[in-house]
């Protein structure tokens, strides 16, 4: 459900731009300006336009959820103040509600929820995720922006993402 990149990525210098959607004023991406080559270059070259680049912006504690349009997203972490990003056992909890413009994405409740394992992102760090499965983040102590800038697909599943992965050594 989530894995470690190999590589450490320090320093991304970029702009962000105009805001592309929110969900519930918690979760906010935005366009970015950037050299793209300094995210894409995880990817193969062949795979790259099935995926986008945009700036995430998450400002409060998220409950458990699926993403909207994403199967897989690579989070490269730019300031993570300690929150746990917590994923869950698939069960057959059934989805509660969705935020108002969500579309395949739904909401959880937590004790509906068998937690099967959760990691810590520092800033620097990119990790891979499957976010068609349930996963929250939850603030360690308190909460502040949380920046990523993600390089999402709705393409390929995390599997197919993690052997992209595994091609260009970020494994």
């Amino acid at each position: 459900m989530f894995v470690k990149l190999s590589e450490r990525f320090t320093d991304i210098p970029y702009q962000q731009l105009g805001k592309q959607v929110s969900y519930g004023e918690a979760i906010e991406y935005f366009d970015v300006e950037l050299n793209p080559l300094q995210v894409v270059k995880v990817i193969p070259p062949r795979y790259v336009r099935d995926f986008h680049i945009a700036v995430m912006k998450i400002n409060q504690p998220i409950p458990p959820h699926t993403d909207s349009e994403i199967k897989t997203t690579i989070n490269f972490y730019m300031q993570t103040e300690p929150c746990v990003t917590t994923f869950y056992e698939p069960n057959e909890a059934a989805p509660v509600s969705q935020i108002e413009n969500q579309t395949n994405g739904v909401l959880f409740n937590k004790k509906d929820l068998k937690e099967w394992k959760s990691f810590i992102a520092t800033p620097g760090e990119a990790w891979c995720l499957d976010v068609t499965k349930p996963h929250s983040v939850d603030p360690v102590t308190t909460m502040t922006d949380r920046v990523a800038i993600t390089l999402a697909t709705g393409k390929y599943n995390f599997e197919q993402v993690c052997n992209m992965l595994t091609e260009t050594r970020s494994l």
